[in-house]
């Protein structure tokens, strides 16, 4: 069950959660008369802003034995990895605005994204807040949000997303990365920043 928890972790890690979140967006009807370049510019460059810059400097950290691993387990080296991440998705919440010229209240979302980013690491100095349920957390909380705003109501889909984020949990918790209380934490911090623009946006 230990490696099944690890997988569970390595696919649904932080970094890829705005990847997610962009591609269950494109695939809305209200995106549909959009280019099919449109949609891959902004796939791309959102992998490119939450996933690969953030990365890079990781890698680059555990390749000079500063980081042990790519989950960054040791909160005591948490700190320049969050503020390269927070960095990266500013550049996204820009990318979002200026570029995709996507609604206000999306944008709204992207920047709560790096607000929660921000809010992680200032934890992080006194506790080990869950980095992989406020990443989870956000998603839902933007599917929500859109949901919300757009009238949609795909009820399987968020009771799929609901459940994945239990799972996401259970490894974090017997992998002994974090306990119950700090991947709730994670999860509603998120979830509660990311869904707010949808509502007075």
């Amino acid at each position: 069950m230990k490696v099944f928890y690890k997988i569970i972790s390595f696919v649904f890690q932080p970094l890829l959660m705005p990847v997610f979140g962009m591609l269950m967006l494109m695939n809305m009807d209200v995106f549909g008369v959009l280019p099919f370049t449109w949609k891959l510019i902004a796939v791309l460059g959102t992998f490119v802003f939450t996933g690969l810059m953030p990365a890079v400097p990781v890698l680059l950290m555990m390749r000079r034995g500063e980081v042990k691993d790519l989950f960054i387990s040791r909160r005591e080296e948490r700190t320049m990895p969050y503020l390269f991440s927070f960095i990266s998705y500013l550049f996204w919440t820009f990318f979002l605005w200026r570029t995709l010229h996507m609604p206000f209240f999306i944008v709204g979302m992207g920047a709560a994204t790096t607000i929660s980013i921000l809010l992680i690491t200032v934890i992080n100095f006194k506790w080990k807040i869950s980095a992989h349920l406020s990443g989870i957390g956000g998603l839902v909380g933007a599917v929500f949000g859109v949901c919300y705003r757009m009238a949609y109501n795909p009820l399987w889909l968020l009771i799929l997303l609901l459940a994945i984020s239990a799972l996401i949990a259970l490894s974090r918790i017997e992998l002994k990365a974090h306990t119950p209380l700090q991947t709730l934490a994670g999860f509603a911090m998120a979830f509660i920043l990311v869904f707010l623009p949808a509502i007075f946006l």
